[in-house]
């Protein structure tokens, strides 16, 4: 089986289109959305005139099989985390977010996606995530970068009985691989998976800081191939 999987595409609605363009032209059987589909704000990117979170949002639901949410598709439908006055600095709160111009029916939508979806391929089940457990949705301030960071994620993979994990959210220039010993960092490339269990963390679709890119993933020879577009 082969899959596709985008993130990150922050009303990015151009380079929404050259990615499933790309997408289209090698060919998958299932199209996986991390999250963040909607989230501009005009401190990070430099598209106000071409974003589009409607337009991005029909696209995706179009086009992939799979979609979870990510904070700011959440905080886009109300679903932000209650936050104590000792507490207001651990999360984000999207105050610099824009607009996004949906309706009642597409926060609805985002509303009722699920925080987590298991995907059972014939190579094994997989865990599809926006980031990782504690955060999973990714309200939380901050990122990890240490292989013991992400051991709650690993324990909830092994009570799903899964052996690999797709995350997105930190905007990574290339891809980041984890396995319970060892994170390590990767340029755009193409890497078969040989550890497991791994947890994969992919690139943005939006163009923010020339990051944009996805990924393609064999099932069956667990080959990830990390496309950039330029």
């Amino acid at each position: 089986m082969r899959l596709a999987l985008i993130s990150d595409i922050h009303e990015d609605l151009p380079r929404l289109q050259k990615v499933l363009k790309r997408i289209d032209q090698k060919g998958y059987d299932k199209l996986i959305c991390l999250g963040d589909i909607s989230g501009f704000s005009e401190n990070y990117y430099r598209y106000p005139k071409t974003r589009n979170a409607p337009a991005c949002l029909e696209l995706v639901r179009k086009k992939c099989s799979i979609i979870v949410p990510g904070n700011h598709d959440l905080h886009a439908a109300g679903k932000s985390p209650k936050q104590s006055a000792d507490k207001e600095n651990k999360y984000w709160k999207h105050e610099e977010d824009l607009y996004p111009g949906y309706g009642q029916e597409e926060l609805t939508f985002l509303s009722g996606l699920p925080e987590f979806h298991i995907l059972n391929t014939p190579g094994g089940q997989m865990l599809l995530t926006h980031y990782v457990k504690p955060n999973l949705s990714g309200f939380i301030k901050g990122f990890y970068t240490r292989a013991k960071e992400f051991g709650s994620h690993f324990q909830l993979m092994q009570e799903n009985n899964c052996t690999l994990g797709f995350t997105g959210h930190v905007h990574v220039r290339g891809f980041h691989m984890v396995v319970p010993s060892a994170f390590r960092q990767y340029r755009y490339r193409s890497l078969r998976v040989k550890e497991l269990p791994s947890i994969i963390g992919i690139p943005p679709v939006t163009r923010h800081k020339f990051r944009s890119g996805f990924c393609i993933f064999d099932t069956d020879s667990r080959l990830l191939q990390v496309n950039k577009l330029y």
